[in-house]
């Protein structure tokens, strides 16, 4: 086999690089055409008072997806080094820290950002990721919410969620968090979050208020009546039971 030349060796290469350079180059237009196209769409279904304010914050947008397809990373390995000793610590040499004003003091710095902006198409479902139901028809959302209030409610602080919506997600998710609207006014209601593990339905209407570990299985419906309370005892374990205003349990 007869061997090529330097000179047309170093040719080859340089033509090889052109090439992918080029291709790199079509990538990236086709890229930000695509992208161009999907938010003149997005634009076309938007309501004609809000289609000036989307279009401001679109052309925002993509102009900074334009010089984050021209920008060109570089990455000095020269200077990637191991993590120094003891930089990771393992989780379960972490202390434990019981008292509960420094628990709150630090929860009072906290605020919890999640991404919200993905539709469950992929998936089957209509409308965004977070609402779709996970157990007992609870939503991710509705699990989010739930735990930031329990963490509110036991320590007495006010942690704020910030959702990152995009346009397909946000006008259904203003929708859901409607119902959070009015949730201090019913979190002195409970003692303790119920166990719902093999919950399948919940309905509670009217005054109702539960003790601390209650548990909750099946189909269980709780509807105190106008100017009844209803007090479910601490330790209560309701399955399958229909609870009416006067506190009367009935097999369901």
């Amino acid at each position: 086999m007869t061997p090529q030349p330097v000179h047309r060796l170093h040719s080859l290469d340089h033509k090889a690089d052109e090439s992918s350079e080029e291709w790199k180059t079509s990538t990236k237009l086709e890229a930000l055409g695509t992208m161009e196209g999907e938010l003149a769409h997005l634009l076309s279904t938007c309501k004609p008072d809000k289609l000036a304010h989307n279009k401001t914050e679109l052309s925002g947008f993509r102009n900074l997806f334009a010089r984050f397809l021209r920008a060109k990373p570089t990455v000095d390995w020269s200077k990637i080094e191991p993590l120094p000793e003891g930089a990771i610590r393992s989780y379960k040499s972490l202390g434990t820290v019981s008292e509960k004003e420094l628990i709150a003091a630090q929860l009072r710095k906290l605020v919890v950002v999640k991404l919200n902006g993905g539709l469950g198409t992929s998936m089957g479902c209509k409308g965004p990721k977070s609402v779709i139901s996970v157990r007992n028809d609870l939503t991710f959302l509705d699990l989010t919410m739930q735990q930031i209030q329990t963490l509110n409610k036991t320590y007495g602080v006010d942690v704020p969620l910030v959702l990152m919506n995009s346009f397909n997600t946000n006008e259904d998710t203003q929708k859901v968090l409607k119902k959070y609207a009015n949730v201090k006014d019913y979190l002195g209601r409970f003692n303790g979050i119920p166990d719902l593990l093999e919950l399948d339905h919940l309905t509670v209407s009217g005054d109702v208020w539960f003790g601390k570990d209650v548990s909750l299985k099946g189909t269980v419906i709780i509807i105190a009546n106008h100017g009844d309370r209803i007090d479910i005892p601490p330790g209560s374990i309701l399955e399958n039971k229909i609870v009416s205003g006067n506190l009367r349990i009935l097999e369901h």
